[in-house]
């Protein structure tokens, strides 16, 4: 495969090529950034280049989810105690490991992109050397967390035999650290310069090795959970193995012009990089953790709760996919336009991109609640009980308005991502969950309403409606002139 894609420039107006999918959409530029509208933005043009990068990614990121797809379809296979064990596994892994790998890889969504728009083509691959030491540092702690979830566990939740295979399960899948965690941070060096479809080539390889390893291992071996386990590290091992194969080959020379070799730069000016993958490790530290700390609590209400819980999450998580992936897509479009300088074209292409994220998230949600009995059914068919259903189709209403709120947060933070404002998010999650949030949820769920799993869905969902209002008001009041200053001191 040979994508190639020109490194985005502003030039003189009068002198303007045709645009492509880094060219600005414009026909006339004024030679300040924010010096009034352009005489022309095609709408059209940026659909379908929000298209263009969005499908791929919906498909690499609903594919690199199936991980724990396979372990709630395996786990319901199996009995109520393995399907909560595996709600408590999942979740630990998700905000004690990838949850801070993916906020980390923000980072370069900010960076690599900003650095390609501005045409500074090999600080890409030097800011993807430095994610990659700094990641590979950040999995020593992920690993010892994981290796002492037992102890940790115990302390959240009763049950003990649910905490014992959740422990075993979460020390088998250290194996696959590293190998995520790279490869988060490796395909962001192809999505920089446009393309993203390699690292979809590689998931689809690689999904079904991961259904029929932990097929095989769950149940043609005997292992139940800990097979799941052991098929995921497998897989998350591989990926960055062939997303390397593809760069070093012909395939994938096109890349090379980003990469300037191994470079002792790497290990200097860290500071951006730093505070950057801090503040979006965050973000979907805050979010996660004030959403799990609610999902945990459902153990007090039994393990059915539990359970159902488990797949109304997995649920949750596969549609959100949707948004974030997409939000990916904008991030990296916006830091090429920032990165320019490109101020009113960013922001008629942010106007346009809130458009389509709430109407994504309607249609997630109509989705999801027309077609609960086959979407629940596909997880609760082989149950030994059929209590774990009832719970999940009493709540799967609120679940489905969550979806449009949830898709409307993917757009705001993949705005602040592109402008390279991950801290501002952070902040407001953090205040917002922490203080208003979980508190709400908890009540609801069992305080003297005692609404159980619509209390703690629909507790979340208002603090993400707060969320989502002031994100709003910070990006429409937000100087976006001063971002583009800041990407022209750091080149």
């Amino acid at each position: 495969m040979h994508i190639h894609t020109p490194s985005l420039e502003v030039r003189e107006e009068g002198n303007l090529t045709a645009p492509s999918e880094s060219t600005p959409l414009l026909v006339k530029l004024s030679k300040n950034p924010g010096d009034g509208p352009p005489v022309h933005y095609d709408w059209v043009s940026e659909l379908r280049l929000l298209l263009k990068y969005s499908i791929p990614l919906i498909v690499t990121y609903l594919l690199q989810y199936t991980w724990s797809v396979i372990v709630t379809f395996i786990a319901g296979h199996l009995t109520a105690d393995d399907l909560a064990a595996a709600s408590i596994g999942i979740t630990t892994m998700t905000i004690a490991g990838f949850a801070i790998f993916e906020g980390m890889a923000t980072a370069l969504d900010t960076l690599c992109s900003q650095a390609y728009g501005s045409n500074n083509q090999q600080g890409v691959g030097l800011h993807v050397q430095r994610m990659m030491i700094l990641m590979g540092i950040v999995c020593i702690p992920v690993a010892a967390v994981w290796a002492a979830s037992p102890q940790i566990l115990g302390l959240f939740v009763e049950q003990e035999s649910v905490v014992a295979k959740a422990g075993v399960f979460l020390r088998f899948s250290i194996l696959g650290i590293p190998g995520y965690a790279s490869f988060e941070a490796m395909k962001r060096f192809l999505q920089a310069q446009g393309n993203f479809s390699v690292a979809t080539i590689i998931l689809l390889i690689c999904t079904p090795i991961n259904a029929f390893a932990s097929w095989f291992f769950a149940f043609q071996l005997n292992m139940g959970l800990v097979g799941a386990a052991l098929g995921i590290a497998l897989t998350n091992t591989l990926r960055p193995l062939l997303l390397v194969l593809y760069c070093v080959t012909p395939f994938g020379r096109w890349s090379h012009k980003c990469w300037g070799g191994f470079s002792s730069a790497a290990w200097t000016n860290w500071k951006p990089m730093v505070k950057l993958s801090f503040a979006g490790s965050v973000v979907n530290l805050a979010e996660w953790g004030s959403f799990q700390i609610v999902a945990f609590s459902t153990s007090r209400l039994g393990t059915e709760h539990l359970a159902a819980q488990s797949v109304l999450a997995t649920i949750s998580m596969v549609t959100w996919h949707i948004p974030f992936s997409m939000s990916v897509g904008i991030s990296t479009r916006i830091g090429h336009l920032i990165g320019a300088g490109l101020v009113s074209t960013a922001r008629r292409a942010a106007t346009l991109y809130g458009i389509v994220f709430t109407m994504v998230g309607c249609i997630d949600c109509l989705i999801l609640y027309f077609a609960q009995d086959y979407i629940l059914g596909f997880f609760l068919e082989d149950l030994a009980t059929r209590d774990v259903y009832t719970l999940a189709a009493s709540t799967i209403g609120v679940v489905s308005v969550f979806q449009i709120i949830d898709a409307f947060i993917c757009f705001t933070n993949g705005i602040l991502r592109g402008l390279g404002r991950q801290a501002v998010a952070a902040c407001i999650v953090i205040v917002v969950n922490y203080c208003a949030a979980v508190p709400l949820a908890l009540w609801l769920e069992l305080g003297p309403h005692h609404l159980g799993l619509v209390g703690a869905w629909t507790g979340v969902a208002c603090g993400m409606i707060v969320i989502a209002i002031i994100e709003c008001s910070y990006i429409k009041l937000l100087k976006w002139e001063r971002c583009v200053d800041r990407v022209r001191k750091s080149l």
